[in-house]
C-alpha cells in the first residue's frame, strides 16, 4: 500500500508542477505586455530633458520617426548598390532634444563608439535612418538606427572620417 501511495503522490506532485509551469507560461506574455517597450535610441548629456531631474530622452522607433522624416538614395561603403534611406535628419533630433554640446559620443548595440562633431554631422546632412527601401531596418541589416550620409549626392563626403561617423545599430547618443 505504501508503494501505491508514493506513486500517487509523485503523480500529484508532477501534475501540480505542470499546472504551475503552465500558469507561469500563460502569465509571462501578460507581464511582458505591461513592461515599458525597450527604447530604440537613448539621447543623454547636455540636452533639455522633458522632466526636471531627467538626464536623458528615450525614443521608440515610432517616437523617433514622429520628429519628421526625410529620405535620400545613396551608395554606402557597405552596400554596393544604391539604397533608399528614410529617417530623421540629425539636425531635427538635436533640435527636439535641445542639444547644447559640440560633440556627439555615439554608441552602437555592440559598443562600437565614435565621436561626431555636431557641426560636421549637421553640415554633412547626416540622417538617422530607420528605414531602408521603405521597410524598418532590421538589426542584422545595420538597424534599427543607422547614421548615413548622402554620399552619392555629395562625393566630397566620401572620406574615411565620415565613414567612422556612419554608426549602424545606433543605441545611444551622448551630447557633450
Amino acid at each position: 500500500m505504501a508503494l501505491v501511495c508514493e506513486g500517487m503522490r509523485g503523480r500529484m506532485l508532477r501534475r501540480r508542477a505542470a499546472i504551475g509551469l503552465g500558469c507561469g507560461m500563460l502569465a509571462a506574455p501578460a507581464a511582458r505586455a505591461t513592461e515599458a517597450p525597450r527604447p530604440t535610441l537613448v539621447v543623454s548629456g547636455r540636452i533639455g530633458a522633458p522632466d526636471p531631474g531627467s538626464t536623458e530622452r528615450r525614443f521608440s522607433l515610432e517616437a523617433l520617426e514622429a520628429l519628421g522624416m526625410a529620405e535620400f538614395t545613396t551608395v554606402t561603403p557597405w552596400t554596393p548598390n544604391p539604397r533608399r534611406f528614410s529617417g530623421v535628419p540629425l539636425r531635427k533630433l538635436l533640435e527636439a532634444v535641445r542639444a547644447q554640446g559640440r560633440e556627439l559620443h555615439v554608441t552602437a548595440l555592440n559598443d562600437y563608439r565614435s565621436v561626431i562633431p555636431v557641426a560636421d554631422g549637421v553640415a554633412a546632412g547626416a540622417l538617422l535612418a530607420t528605414r531602408m527601401e521603405g521597410s524598418p531596418i532590421r538589426i542584422r541589416d545595420f538597424g534599427p538606427v543607422w547614421i548615413v550620409f548622402p554620399w552619392s549626392d555629395r562625393p566630397e563626403l566620401d572620406r574615411p572620417a565620415l565613414h567612422h561617423y556612419a554608426v549602424w545599430q545606433l543605441a545611444r547618443i551622448e551630447v557633450r
